[in-house]
């Protein structure tokens, strides 16, 4: 790649490396290009954008194949509290399924040097507050067991099968004729996926057992060995009737890699990653949402397809009054304004038949009631409170609703 005509002052062109928050925008044709060649291009400027201007992605990422040229985005947010983030969305065991999708971290990467950045320490509570919260959910019906391979010298009787080269030298050779050394499997608690997730819990609790109490979880894997070595996290072949244990046990493999990684680094230094900060808000609006209409006979449909078409509202409100088609939009412009397209977004929802049908019958004349939750500068907004909503001039029946996100004291 050629950029010696496109060098200019900046952090990047002097230092290979460069910070900004997210939406920023870039003013680099070298850095612009480099985005645009790199493969996490999509997290970096959107799957859809062909500007300049960073999208809700914020992370670390290696920007060539030399590994010589990286881009760090911080939250927009000031000091965002992330481990109240999970948590609050960790709190409800119906977010746990997919929140995988939100973040990602690539070990076969180099480290990248995040010098006086902060990112980087949520990491260890983010992968070990999901793993803990997933782990909690499965061990109410306690810990699988698997098929291992055991071998045994024993006494007059044959298990399994003969293990002949061990038999000869440990029985035959010494005149042993009572004995019979067999290789058999048993179905045991005391399997890879369980030492696995051993491993982790113990990673765990000395990342974040001040204040999570993880320790309870440890009684069930008194029967389970301590013994693990690293090759086997590749040649884990999971029970198929186990299913639920696959992500598990993949958040588990990450969190030792993660720690094996991060011995190997210096203390600035990590993994690239990234999370993706408007899915996050969405969980956490829902989160929020489920919270405030808990005990008031109201129900909500979370990402619904309707329509041949699959058009997903993010939650469909309804029962006691509380009637609405409402969409995250992690945009501070609301606090001030709207965005149109979000609004014609939203108005194209209101006419779709099956999501009218959702309130009513007479899907001729009602007109669906719109609202956008988005982040709010108001600190006071920490919860879904539907009587702070605030009418959008003319429009009809269209709402918007400010929730301020947490922050670190």
């Amino acid at each position: 790649m050629d950029n010696l005509n496109n060098q200019c002052e900046c952090e990047f062109c002097k230092y290979n490396s460069a910070s900004f928050n997210e939406h920023n925008k870039i003013d680099c044709d070298s850095l612009i290009e480099y985005i645009n060649n790199s493969k996490y291009r999509e997290y970096i400027f959107g799957e859809n954008s062909y500007g300049k201007t960073l999208s809700y992605y914020i992370g670390a990422f290696w920007l060539d194949n030399e590994y010589t040229k990286n881009i760090i985005i911080n939250p927009k947010i000031d000091n965002i509290d992330f481990m109240k983030m999970f948590s609050k969305c960790l709190s409800h065991s119906s977010m746990i399924k997919d929140f995988d999708k939100i973040y990602s971290i690539n070990f076969e990467d180099p480290p990248i040097d995040y010098k006086e950045n902060k990112l980087i320490k949520g990491l260890d509570a983010l992968t070990s507050i999901h793993f803990l919260r997933m782990l909690e959910l499965e061990l109410h019906n306690g810990l699988k067991r698997n098929f291992i391979r055991k071998e045994e010298n024993i006494n007059s009787k044959i298990k399994g099968k003969i293990d002949f080269s061990n038999h000869i030298k440990k029985n035959i050779m010494i005149a042993r004729n009572d004995r019979v050394y067999c290789s058999y499997f048993d179905y045991d608690i005391n399997c890879l996926e369980n030492r696995i997730l051993k491993k982790a819990l113990k990673i765990c609790y000395s990342n974040i057992g001040s204040i999570y109490d993880s320790f309870s979880c440890m009684s069930f894997f008194s029967e389970v060995s301590d013994e693990l070595h690293f090759y086997e996290l590749h040649n884990i072949k999971l029970n198929p009737l186990y299913k639920k244990y696959k992500l598990l046990i993949k958040l588990a493999i990450n969190i030792i890699k993660l720690k094996r990684y991060k011995d190997s680094c210096s203390e600035n230094e990590a993994p690239p990653f990234y999370i993706d900060m408007s899915l996050l808000f969405e969980k956490y609006v829902y989160a929020l949402l489920d919270d405030s209409l808990k005990n008031k006979n109201a129900k909500i449909l979370y990402q619904e397809g309707y329509s041949r078409h699959k058009l997903k509202p993010d939650f469909i409100i309804k029962g006691n009054g509380y009637d609405y088609i409402a969409d995250t939009k992690y945009k501070s412009s609301y606090n001030n304004g709207i965005n149109i397209e979000d609004i014609r977004q939203l108005s194209g929802y209101g006419r779709v038949k099956s999501i009218v049908k959702e309130f009513t019958n007479d899907i001729e004349n009602y007109v669906p009631k719109c609202l956008i939750i988005y982040p709010s500068d108001d600190s006071n907004n920490k919860s879904i409170d539907f009587e702070k909503k605030e009418k959008i001039s003319d429009l009809v029946k269209f709402y918007k609703l400010g929730v301020s996100l947490p922050v670190l004291d």
